[in-house]
């Protein structure tokens, strides 16, 4: 299968080929670095002295997003949009528009920038529609340097807001679950949405953490506790399946993930389209493109814009 393969189910129920076991990644966000041995021999000192103290330092690091450095070609970007910034909560939101026409929201993943995406910008606008992307809590130049989960959800939903009507709403990995529950509790609305490199749930970003770190059970769970404490009764965990919150989602719908993604094995996207059965989807399912380069791959792109349509049709 070549990078540029493809998959199209209109319907899940019609039957989905199984999964193959995935090995642990050799890249991305959960694997082996100097700086995660010595956190891991910290978390071992803090659960024996001091339990509490492990389980506020496993909610701060899952809370603080990593700073991921800007690309030239990011930053070459980002100076041609139009830039703007949003009043939110005791900061602000960094947002940058390209082109004109019905509006794309791009939303980018945990520890990433609005920029992430920003390969599709030029065909989008080229297309003919306008293209807005933003940096979320703590991410890129937003203010902040962490971010809770209902931040991240409501902040998509203030931009929309602030941008008008969202004709598409293209969102990437962890901002494909706060996409959707932007849509559930913030009022986000979007005629179409195209969802790549998605988790099935968040609380396997956590368990993924609690694995790398060796973390006893009670000092996740803990953690855990505390994102929901300090969230002010907004969040439940049991409430972000991802799966779930896409089903009760109706515009039509593409999700794009690359067979050999070591961030989040596709496995996921198998048990999304299970919790979908009865909402059609579309697939496109490349090989070769990891998590990160299916996002500026051209054929992707040029199959996300299809399936967009054009913006006369908008």
């Amino acid at each position: 299968m070549s990078p540029s393969d493809s998959c199209i189910v209109m319907n899940p129920s019609q039957g989905l080929a199984q999964p193959v076991p995935h090995a642990r990644p050799k890249a991305g966000r959960f694997v082996e670095t100097p700086t995660v041995k010595w956190l891991r021999q910290a978390f071992a000192v803090l659960h024996a002295t001091s339990p509490a103290a492990a389980a506020h330092l496993a909610y701060v690091l899952l809370t603080r997003p990593p700073r991921v450095p800007e690309r030239p070609w990011q930053a070459s970007l980002r100076e041609r949009a139009a830039q703007d910034t949003l009043p939110f909560g005791r900061g602000q939101l960094a947002l940058y528009g390209w082109g004109s026409g019905p509006t794309v929201l791009l939303v980018h993943g945990w520890g990433a920038r609005g920029t992430h995406l920003g390969k599709m910008v030029p065909p989008l606008v080229a297309a003919g529609y306008r293209v807005v992307a933003f940096d979320a809590p703590g991410h890129g130049h937003s203010s902040g340097r962490s971010a809770t989960l209902p931040q991240f959800a409501s902040a998509i939903a203030a931009v929309a807001a602030h941008v008008g009507e969202i004709h598409t709403l293209v969102a990437h990995s962890f901002g494909v679950a706060m996409a959707l529950w932007a849509q559930l509790d913030w009022g986000l609305r979007a005629r179409r949405q195209v969802l790549f490199s998605s988790l099935d749930h968040c609380k396997w970003v956590t368990e993924e953490f609690a694995r790398l770190m060796q973390l006893p059970e009670a000092v996740l769970a803990r953690g855990r506790q505390l994102m929901v404490e300090r969230s002010q009764g907004a969040m439940d965990w049991e409430r972000l399946a991802v799966g779930e919150m896409l089903a009760r989602t109706t515009q039509p719908t593409l999700l794009v993930h690359d067979a050999e993604d070591p961030e989040v094995p596709i496995e996921h996207m198998f048990h999304l389209m299970t919790a979908c059965a009865e909402r059609p989807l579309e697939l496109h399912v490349t090989e070769g493109l990891g998590h990160h380069r299916l996002l500026g791959n051209r054929e992707v792109i040029d199959r996300l814009v299809a399936f967009i349509g054009a913006p006369q049709a908008a």
